[in-house]
This record gives C-alpha cells, structure tokens and sequence, in this order.
C-alpha cells in the first residue's frame, strides 16, 4: 500500500535497506580451534524532506525451529520456536550527520561489521521439522519513539572442517566378497566431498560363482538424521534417514567375469535435498555411500548384495550456499574448472584450509542471487 501511495502522491517514504557485503560467512573447524569471520557491511537510510526520522536500529537475530519429528503428519505436528537476538548495534542517527542530497531529501549510509566467533552454531536444515536461520534486520526509529520495521536480509552461518583436518583427503577403500559369490572393490578417492559437488569413485566387481551373471549394479546415498535429548551426548529420542540420490551403473557385459567403473556421482544441486554433515543443539546429520549389486544364480535364484562407506559432506567456499539457501557459482571460473575442482575435491593443503577466505574481503562475492523461493 505504501509503494502505491507513494505512487499517486509522488510523495516517497522514509526507507531503510540492509546492505550486507556477503550474505554468508565460513567458520573453520571446533572447539578451541574454531575460527571465525567478520560480516559486514552497510545500512542505508533514505529521509524524505520533513519527515520526523531519527536513524536506523540494526539487529542480527536468529530462530531455532523445531517440530514433533514423530508426528505422522505437518498437519498434527506440534512446533516449537525460540528467537533469540545475537548482537544489536548502537543506533545510526542521523543527528550530527551529514546526508547525501538528492531530489526528494537525503541519503545516509552507516558502515557496520560484527564478528562471528567460530564457537557460534552454524546455520542449518536437518530437515523440513528443525532448523536454525539468521537474518539482519533494519527499523526506522522515529521522533516520537517508535519503530517501523523496514528490511532483512538472510546470513547463512557456514562451517568448514578444521585446517587440520588433512585426512579428510585420504581415499576411502572398501574391498571383499559376497557369499564367496561377487568380489567387490570399492574405492573413493576422498572421504570429504563438497555439498552441490561430485563424488568421484572407482568400482570393480568380479563374479566369482560360476554361471551367476551380474544383473545390476547401482550407488546411493543415504543421509542420517538424529535428534538427541538437550545435546549430542544425550538420550536419542529420534532417528530417521532417507535416500539422497540413486546412481545406476552401466554394466558393459552382463555374462563377463569382471565389471569396471571409474566416474564421478552428481550431488543434488537444490541445497534442501542434501544437507551437510553437522551436529549442532542436539541434532546431528550424517551420510553413508553405498554400492549394491544383484547377481542371478545358475538355479534361477536373485540375490542382492551391498556395502556402506563413510563419506563427509561440507559446504566449499568453491562453491558456497547464501542466505537464501542458494549455491552461489564462481563466475570466474569456467565450466571445466569447476568441475575438475568439485570432483578432484579439494587439494592438499586444501584451498578452504588456507585460511583466506576468513579475512580476505575481497574475495566476497558482491552480486546479488537470483529471486528464488523454498517450497
């Protein structure tokens, strides 16, 4: 109503507009060696000529959601909600400063940064019953005391694994057989592969019984999701898991001794499909691979056969998740680069591990995210 007013009177309103230069920061690592990063920014205040307006109160607050994971149904489920404020500035008043002029009154900027500590709980989505979210929140203060809330921007609150946290990088191998049937290798070849990206494999399997014949074979993932009575170490009083993603396997010759795969699995590329790896409040999410395969005995009879391997999912600054829950692509880098980046992972050291990304404000992307909405 107010865009329409403003509209007919041609008269503007006093406005206030959240001017963040990231909308996510990266932590890195737990506990005592947890760093953290700066956000920053700018408010802007737009005052029309005459209009009572005394400055802009700037908040970041933060709400934790959680529903009855038990319940059948969103209908019947039973929600709680706690917001909480994680740091307020001083007022920007416009007392004693000087605007920018222009047609219809006068432009204020105020420059703001807060540190976020490694040791804060980082954003997320376990799934469609608990998250925490953080958001900058702009108000008008007028003359008379009061305040007209006027704009808010989403921080997504991001960890990376620790600098140390080398291992990550080393290959995940799984080997054996089955029922003296089907000898499997399975190899990948870092335990650590980064959210929206590609998981790189190299797979055999070699029938063993004479006259079986390889039907299928196929990856999937599966993603854990746990809810702990006050804190991880408590009593678990939920546990659930579904598939992420299925990736079936092309099988050169059903009737040949040995099968061979070397390629890369897509990970989904809408962020509420996959979530990373975290434990935070209580509630923790974890992923397992898993390669099946279904071998036909010479007496007719099916039989399915699997292995799990440990993989850890994070958000990469190579390709990092806004405030909107939205991968944000490198422009600068091209289709090919990106690729080889997401699927050889990341490199010994690991470019997130450099510690650049936690000072380096120029690296920030600055571009605005395309409009998007979450079902």
């Amino acid at each position: 109503m107010r865009s329409l007013l403003a509209r007919i009177t041609g008269t503007p309103r006093a406005r206030a507009t959240i001017r963040p230069a990231s909308d996510h920061v990266f932590l890195s690592g737990y506990g005592e060696e947890a760093r953290g990063q700066y956000l920053w920014g700018k408010v802007v205040l737009f005052l029309p000529k005459g209009e009572g307006i005394k400055g802009v109160r700037l908040k970041m607050t933060g709400r934790i959601t959680m529903g009855d994971h038990l319940a059948s149904a969103c209908t019947s489920t039973l929600w709680e909600t706690s917001d909480f404020v994680l740091h307020e500035w001083e007022p920007f008043l416009t007392q004693g400063r000087a605007g920018e002029p222009s047609a219809h009154g006068s432009n204020y900027e105020w420059p703001f940064e807060l540190l976020i500590r490694g040791n804060q709980e980082e954003s997320f989505r376990g799934c469609g019953r608990c998250a925490i979210t953080y958001r900058l929140e702009a108000a008008i203060l007028k003359e008379d005391g009061s305040e007209d809330f006027q704009d808010y921007v989403p921080i997504r609150i991001i960890r990376c694994p620790q600098e140390s946290s080398y291992e990550l990088m080393d290959p995940v191998t799984a080997q054996g057989s089955w029922c003296e049937k089907i000898a499997y290798s399975i190899s990948l070849r870092h335990q650590a592969i980064a959210l929206g990206g590609l998981i790189p494999i190299d797979a055999q399997i070699t029938r063993i019984q004479h006259g079986a014949t390889i039907m299928g074979a196929m990856f999937y993932l599966r993603e854990h999701h746990k809810i702990h009575d006050k804190s991880i170490t408590g009593p678990l009083i939920y546990q659930g898991q579904k598939i992420v993603s299925r990736w079936q396997l092309d099988l050169e010759n059903r009737d040949g001794e040995t099968q061979n795969w070397k390629l890369c699995l897509p990970l989904p590329k809408v962020v509420r499909e996959c979530s990373p790896d975290f434990a935070v409040s209580g509630i923790s999410v974890d992923h397992t691979l898993h390669f099946a395969a279904t071998l036909l005995g010479e007496d007719g009879t099916v039989s399915e056969y699997e292995i799990s391997m440990p993989i850890i999912l994070f958000t990469s600054p190579e390709l990092p998740v806004n405030g909107w829950g939205i991968f944000l692509k490198n422009k600068e880098k091209s289709a090919s680069g990106t690729r080889n980046v997401l699927s050889e992972g990341i490199q010994i050291p690991p470019k997130y591990c450099k510690g650049d990304f936690l000072n380096d404000y120029n690296a920030i992307p600055t571009s605005p995210p395309p409009a998007y909405s979450l079902c």
